[in-house]
């Protein structure tokens, strides 16, 4: 009965790791279950280790020892006080060996066939889990390299500042279908441009990544109307296979010899641009055409505001206002109180402060691209 409840506990202590850390802690904890072991402890394959261990790793079989003497005979390394008893055991995963188990006891001991059986299926359970952690931590890996190639360095443009701050809802992968960007372009032009594709995974990153990249090109390439840009990238969308469902918004801002400022935006379908003037006043800029993917050939159009020098547009997904359970106009009006008795200083402290009471269990990404304009007119 208490082998049982040694491989019963430590099925459900396993199952819930998520770490290689969190596999080699789970184990520690089980020492005072592992058939009365005094010391239980987890190698990873791939670390520093001792002749007992590399031992068991290069000849892929379980050593037992059945008192000191024995095993001082065969490694001398392992000669100690407290160590009278010994098994060594090696974890295979699917793929080889990921670590070995050593257990010990301070006492001889004798093991027998229901003994061993007990070593070995805990020995099995441990694979899993380290095998399990170590995917999981290949697969961070390149979710954090395919969200920091999107999301790049916002480009240094005279006179404007500019900040972006991004919030995933998979606090264990940190990708999203969020995304913003910034192209600078000729006579003090700046085009901005956010949004956000359906999922919250890999595969919605990787999908974001495409219409980026697309819209990045035509940005370059195309000096267009916001409207006309959205037209292409969605025309491109239906083209390309199953069209990606996505919202978006493309703004540009135009500076003019006289010192004047104007704003330019074609919305598919995504939350609207905030404009927060100098006297603190917020502005929503409404006007929202279809979301991307959702028909081809969609009409799309542009509308103007003028700006005041040391204005801030700020665009946003729709993580930053919704809330569980809240009204979208009660969200957006919690917003603008955010953003009111945030820090103007710096940019990046706006962006922080919008933030800062968002509870870590939201679902949605948060993306946040904005620019201020210079205030001297």
């Amino acid at each position: 009965m208490a082998r049982n409840l040694l491989l019963l506990r430590a099925s459900e202590t396993l199952s819930a790791t998520v770490s290689v850390a969190d596999v080699v802690d789970a184990v520690l904890h089980l020492r005072g279950l592992a058939l009365g072991a005094s010391h239980l402890r987890v190698v990873a394959a791939s670390g520093r280790s001792d002749p007992l261990t590399e031992r068991t790793i290069r000849e892929g079989r379980t050593f037992y020892f059945t008192d000191g003497a024995e095993l001082a005979g065969a490694f001398p390394s392992e000669a100690k006080p407290d160590s009278q008893a010994a098994a060594c055991v090696p974890l295979v995963g699917t793929a080889g060996i990921v670590g070995v188990l050593r257990l010990f006891w301070d006492t001889p001991r004798t093991f027998y066939v229901a003994e061993r059986a007990v070593i070995a299926t805990l020995a099995t359970y441990i694979a899993q889990a380290l095998e399990r952690a170590h995917r999981l931590d290949a697969r961070i890996g390149v979710a954090n390299t395919l969200q920091e190639a999107i999301l790049s360095r916002l480009p240094a443009v005279e006179r404007y500042e500019l900040a972006a701050h991004y919030l995933p809802a998979d606090r264990q992968e940190k990708v999203g279908g969020d995304w913003y960007d910034a192209v600078a372009g000729r006579d003090g032009q700046l085009t901005i441009a956010i949004g956000d594709v359906v999922g919250h995974d890999i595969a919605a990153a990787a999908r974001m990544g495409q219409l980026r990249s697309m819209l990045r090109a035509y940005i370059v390439d195309r000096h267009e109307p916001p409207s006309a840009l959205l037209r292409r990238l969605d025309v491109a969308n239906h083209s390309l296979g199953e069209p990606t469902i996505a919202t978006a918004v493309v703004a540009v801002i135009d500076t003019f010899a006289s010192g004047r400022y104007r704003l330019r935006w074609s919305n598919a379908g995504h939350p609207p641009p905030l404009v927060i003037h100098p006297d603190g006043t917020m502005q929503s800029l409404t006007g929202n055409d279809l979301l991307l993917g959702a028909r081809r050939f969609a009409p799309r159009h542009t509308w103007t505001v003028p700006l005041a020098s040391g204005s801030t547009v700020l665009l946003h997904t729709d993580g930053l206002v919704e809330r569980s359970g809240g009204a979208v106009d009660d969200d957006t009006d919690h917003l603008h109180r955010r953003l009111r008795t945030a820090r103007r200083t710096r940019l990046q402290d706006l962006l922080e402060d919008a933030v800062a009471d968002i509870g870590a269990d939201r679902t949605d990404d948060i993306a946040m691209l904005a620019v201020r304009l210079p205030a001297d007119g």
